[in-house]
């Protein structure tokens, strides 16, 4: 609760930072754009966190997104029904996911390794299926998901909540969440104690294939256009909300709350940076400092956590 509490104070600082360098920053319309911007981020670091909790990481997230966006554009091309492309994209997203999950929670290859390999691999794979090019006209009803509103509030923003809110709720009372947190906290000890260990993370993998599809179907109806370089990068800012929300590379512990806060300060300064006229590139060195002080302040934080017990107990 502290870090998320930190979190929203730096939030509001930067919005009133931001406020006083551009009036327009606080804007409804840039609000909302700034809501929006964030939805297809959210929606990959709710499985994000789900597997940095339990001790693993997916870094081919935005890859999975591209080949996705690409396989919906191709499939409503061809003539498929909306309905039909959208199944088909998820259907990808979880496949690409269980691929990743066959290598690292069954064949046990270490994470980074395997979705390092499939970040390019997935990538690589849109790219040369389009050959550069890309697909659009998408019908009415997709696109106004992706610019409508409910309540002032985009209806993707909707659909990050509603995800997360499940997550959370899976995750804090339900068996299965208890055991993603023991993989997490000691591996070992969760096999011993009969934890399906395997079984909790290949599951997380595909989840996040299927978080990856729908944060596509998302990007699709947002930029009415499905692309091979849809969203080149966003794995950085996905861990950076990740791990700014508290959720450590160690694993263990973690909460979608916390992700939600980091989501929302990221989003903010991304948007405050673009008001500012501040580059891509520029900004991507921004996210990566802001990475690095992360996990820097979690690794302090884990490692000042003996100290405090031995004190506590001296104490007593």
């Amino acid at each position: 609760m502290i870090r998320i509490a930190v979190l929203f104070v730096l939030w509001i600082a930067s919005l009133l930072l931001f406020s006083f360098l551009n009036p327009d920053y606080l804007r409804v319309s840039n609000l909302a754009r700034m809501m929006i911007h964030f939805s297809e981020i959210g929606i990959m670091g709710v499985a994000m966190t789900l597997l940095l909790i339990s001790g693993s990481v997916d870094l081919s997230v935005a890859s999975i997104l591209a080949l996705c966006a690409v396989m919906f554009g191709f499939a409503f091309r061809d003539g498929a029904p909306l309905p039909t492309c959208i199944v088909v994209s998820l259907t990808a997203g979880a496949a690409f996911g269980a691929l990743n999950g066959l290598f690292i929670a069954i064949l046990r290859l270490p994470a980074v390794v395997v979705t390092l390999a499939t970040m390019a691999l997935y990538r690589g794979l849109a790219m040369g299926t389009t050959a550069g090019q890309k697909v659009s006209g998408f019908p009415e009803s997709l696109i106004r998901f992706g610019e409508g509103a409910f309540l002032l509030i985009p209806y993707p923003v909707w659909l990050l909540l509603l995800l997360m809110a499940l997550g959370g709720l899976i995750l804090n009372r339900t068996v299965w969440g208890r055991f993603v947190i023991a993989c997490g906290a000691n591996e070992t000890v969760a096999r011993f104690s009969g934890v399906p260990v395997s079984a909790i993370r290949f599951g997380l993998f595909v989840f996040s294939g299927f978080c990856s599809a729908l944060a596509s179907i998302v990007y699709v109806a947002r930029f009415n256009t499905a692309k091979a370089d849809a969203g080149l990068g966003w794995e950085l800012d996905v861990i950076a909300a990740t791990l700014l929300g508290g959720t450590p590379l160690t694993g263990g512990s973690g909460s979608l709350a916390g992700t939600l806060m980091g989501l929302i300060l990221l989003s903010s300064l991304r948007r405050g940076l673009d008001l500012m006229a501040i580059g891509t590139e520029q900004q991507a060195v921004i996210v990566g400092a802001i990475l690095i002080g992360a996990v820097a302040a979690s690794q302090a934080h884990w490692q000042s956590r003996p100290i405090l017990v031995k004190a506590l107990a001296k104490r007593r």
